[in-house]
């Protein structure tokens, strides 16, 4: 299997000498990512015996991704400036060197960039590359990494797989691959069913749902499109919550939900109909002002200087689809 000698390229690379392999998830990171990494240190602890730690920058937002964490004892670190000085390899996953969603050092090789979002044409140095747009999720890569090397998968680091393969694919509904559901169905039963739950399922804080007031206060309707206005959000996260929400609502097609975060604007767009490829329109739409990605039915990224570039992202946005751009002053008290 071309995939095992690849794989068995790194390992032999890493195991010439004592390592330590940083890994590093995108910024704010959602279950797949972190779920991948996890999976990649586990990987990596029975081939190669390597020492990893793993790293993200952002924040750890949704309240569903904390009790991820904590529940399944991963041990994933906020990154700091001398982070990077203690790693002899670095290794991305579900994001790739030069695009502006994870502080990886432009000056730096990775040893392995592990993908599945638009490529946007960037020139990428590693040892390894896998990034592949046809499939859901990332974690559904790293499973087939163990699974080439016949490692048996502990409970708690399938139940993380299975979570971002999950969400990513909105539990095979939509832009799943068959990687993506071989490695659903084997995981299924090795799974924390307790734990699941509780990541599932937690109690959520106030500011939730005053996220939620403002989502649907804000929210207009223009034919077959929803565009909802968070103002300031209390996590970035919940622009992807809110789009999932509305996108239920009968006679809507696509949603786009944006909010504020630090300073910066958040958005999240979802659709039903296939052939969208909103991955490649959140790109166009954040072309010199952020940055953007994701898959046929699911898109988002972020927008740098909101107060300066807020109103250049929604008229891209109601052009794209037609809508009058008279119509933007039903947001002019956001922008």
């Amino acid at each position: 299997m071309r995939l095992k000698a690849k794989l068995q390229e790194v390992i032999d690379k890493i195991s010439a000498k004592p390592s330590k392999i940083c890994i590093l998830t995108h910024t704010n990171p959602d279950p797949d990512a972190i779920a991948s990494a996890f999976g990649l240190a586990y990987f990596f602890k029975k081939t190669a015996k390597a020492k990893t730690e793993l790293f993200y920058d952002g924040i750890i937002g949704r309240i569903n991704n904390r009790i991820m964490v904590d529940v399944l004892k991963i041990p994933l670190k906020k990154i700091t400036p001398k982070s990077f000085e203690k790693c002899d390899y670095i290794c991305l996953v579900d994001t790739q060197p030069g695009k502006r969603n994870n502080c990886f050092p432009p000056d730096k090789q990775a040893l392995m960039v592990i993908d599945h979002h638009f490529e946007e044409g960037l020139k990428i140095k590693a040892d390894f590359i896998d990034i592949r747009k046809n499939i859901g999720s990332t974690a559904a890569m790293v499973c087939q990494y163990l699974d080439a090397f016949k490692i048996e998968i502990p409970s708690e680091i399938a139940t993380a797989l299975f979570y971002g393969i999950k969400t990513d694919t909105d539990g095979l509904l939509r832009d799943y691959s068959k990687i993506d559901e071989r490695y659903y169905r084997k995981l299924f039963p090795k799974l924390d069913y307790r734990a699941l739950h509780s990541i599932e399922y937690p109690e959520l804080p106030k500011e939730y749902f005053y996220d939620l007031a403002d989502a649907i206060t804000s929210a207009r309707v223009f034919g077959e499109i929803l565009i909802a206005d968070l103002g300031k959000a209390f996590v970035p996260d919940m622009t992807g919550e809110m789009a999932d929400y509305f996108l239920r609502m009968e006679g809507i097609s696509l949603v786009l939900v944006y909010g504020e975060f630090e300073n910066r604007l958040y958005f999240s767009l979802r659709t039903k109909k296939r052939g969208r490829r909103l991955g490649l329109l959140s790109y166009e739409l954040t072309e010199d002002i952020g940055s953007g990605g994701g898959h046929n039915k699911t898109g988002g990224g972020v927008v740098e200087n909101p107060l300066l570039n807020k109103k250049v992202f929604l008229e891209r946005f109601f052009t794209k689809f037609g809508i009058k751009l008279e119509k933007l002053s039903l947001f002019y008290s956001k922008i």
